[in-house]
């Protein structure tokens, strides 16, 4: 996939998370998304950069 931007549902396929502890990351300090309205975009070229600086937290 070469999108720059998924949606919520695209990000929990993708890394195999469930819905709900998708939206849980997603809302953590930080993640790298922009809201526009309701909808929230996630930019993809930094979220695994996210992820690593947050190994060991819990959300």
């Amino acid at each position: 996939m070469n999108k720059k931007i998924i949606t919520v549902k695209e990000f929990a396929e993708m890394y195999g998370f469930g819905m709900n502890y998708a939206y849980q990351l997603v809302n953590a300090k930080d993640f790298p998304m922009i809201k526009t309205g309701r909808k929230i975009n996630i930019l993809v070229d930094k979220v695994d950069a996210w992820l690593e600086m947050n190994i060991g937290s819990k959300f």
